[in-house]
């Protein structure tokens, strides 16, 4: 039953797992969805306030800690029902052919980052600390490539969660604020493909912006001088997305296998247009 758990199983197998695969932080267990949940959760709050809870089996404390730095107890309350809708989900996709998007792996990360903004409207904030998170919730700064694996099957929109970050960091649309920014009709999504996104795009001049786009446009295979290039651009990264069910095989591990050779091979356009640029 769901009460023989501290909290519910979602966070009981998720701490436990963070105990047992801490010491190798290059494993998929530590970098898997449940444990980098636990790990931004002791980067908010700190370690103790997240594992001392567990060890005295205090799901109060646990839940009150979340609440620190002004988080809403019922926003709490719904992120730990998420948390374990997530996993309840995931053990049924699991079992499943066909693997689908997990509905809730969007849903706890904007929790997780309401969390944060929290904290930094609250409390001191380092740029290592600030740049551990990104790192950890999925968003362009994510290196690790089993989580960027994990990212490209979960994200519909690969930018959506750093731009929510931004929002919630900075209280303004920051998409209103990029379309000024960006003087031509080109996706953000299709720059984040050639190494540019919301991080770094404003300190871009405008014949860097340029060559960003070009480098895009070839990316996607896309004639730059035709005047539905934009229009092509659009198909080609509509193209990208429906096909992400069709990567799956059925077994897990060889989907991330496939998906971080499609990975190495973007991040060598990267490297590419960045010693070309910048």
């Amino acid at each position: 039953m769901r009460e023989d758990y501290f909290v519910n199983i979602a966070f009981t197998e998720g701490i436990k797992l963070y105990l047992s695969s801490k010491n190798n932080p290059d494993s998929i267990t530590y970098n898997s969805f449940l444990v980098v949940i636990i790990r931004v959760l002791a980067l908010i709050y700190g370690e103790p306030d997240i594992l001392n809870p567990y060890y005295l089996n205090n799901k109060v404390a646990f839940l009150n800690n979340l609440a620190r730095y002004g988080m809403n107890k019922s926003d709490v309350a719904l992120f730990k029902d998420e948390v374990l809708n997530y996993y309840e989900y995931e053990i049924k996709n699991n079992s499943e052919t066909v693997k689908v998007v997990n509905p809730y792996f969007e849903s706890i990360l904007k929790y997780l980052i309401d969390m944060f903004a929290l904290k930094k409207k609250n409390a001191s904030i380092s740029f290592v600390e600030e740049e551990n998170f990104l790192k950890l919730i999925y968003t362009t700064h994510t290196t690790n490539s089993y989580m960027l694996s994990y990212s490209y099957l979960m994200n519909n929109d690969v930018n959506f969660l750093e731009k929510y970050y931004y929002s919630k960091i900075n209280e303004l649309d920051v998409t209103k604020e990029l379309n000024e920014t960006i003087s031509m009709n080109l996706n953000l999504e299709a720059l984040n493909y050639v190494g540019v996104n919301l991080s770094n795009i404003n300190n871009l001049n405008e014949k860097e912006l340029a060559n960003a786009s070009n480098a895009a446009y070839k990316y996607f295979n896309v004639d730059a001088s035709k005047v539905s290039r934009d229009v092509d651009l659009n198909s080609k990264l509509k193209g990208v997305k429906n096909n992400k069910l069709s990567l799956s095989t059925g077994n897990g591990y060889v989907d991330i296998l496939l998906l971080m050779s499609v990975i190495v091979t973007s991040l060598s356009v990267v490297a590419i247009f960045a010693f070309t640029v910048f």
